[in-house]
């Protein structure tokens, strides 16, 4: 399958935050759907478009939709679809999150965004398991 065909999740790769997310991602998709890259890395240049990959703020989940085409969803929209996709009973409440308005969602988002450099070192979150960088694309 080629990476354009892929549930995707695009990081960044420096953020202890993001880390921490990819690890919590990876460890509740039992089913091994979700794949995940760096937004400084070769597969975000060749799907993502500039601007997504400039802004090393916002999380991009590319999802595959029931017809086989992808589409790339930001910020909460992006994980909380990410989550969803996991089948895991995490699910519930990302559904439930959804019921809020994106705008309010966004706010939420970008707050801590703004503050997850200060909170998480990347150097103290990197991913352990050889079974999860088989799952980071380059």
């Amino acid at each position: 399958m080629k990476p354009s065909n892929k549930a995707i999740v695009f990081f960044d790769g420096d953020c202890g935050l993001c880390s921490v997310s990819v690890r919590f991602l990876i460890k509740r998709d039992c089913h091994q759907h979700l794949y995940f890259a760096p937004l400084q890395g070769i597969t975000a240049q060749a799907i993502l478009p500039p601007q997504y990959r400039e802004s090393l703020r916002t999380m991009v989940y590319q999802r595959v939709s029931a017809n086989g085409q992808p589409m790339l969803l930001i910020r909460s929209e992006a994980v909380l679809l990410a989550l969803i996709d996991t089948r895991s009973s995490w699910r519930h409440l990302a559904q439930i999150a959804r019921l809020l308005p994106l705008s309010s969602r966004d706010w939420v988002y970008s707050r801590i965004a703004d503050k997850r450099k200060i909170f998480f070192k990347a150097a103290a979150c990197k991913l352990a398991s050889q079974s999860e960088h088989a799952r980071i694309l380059p």
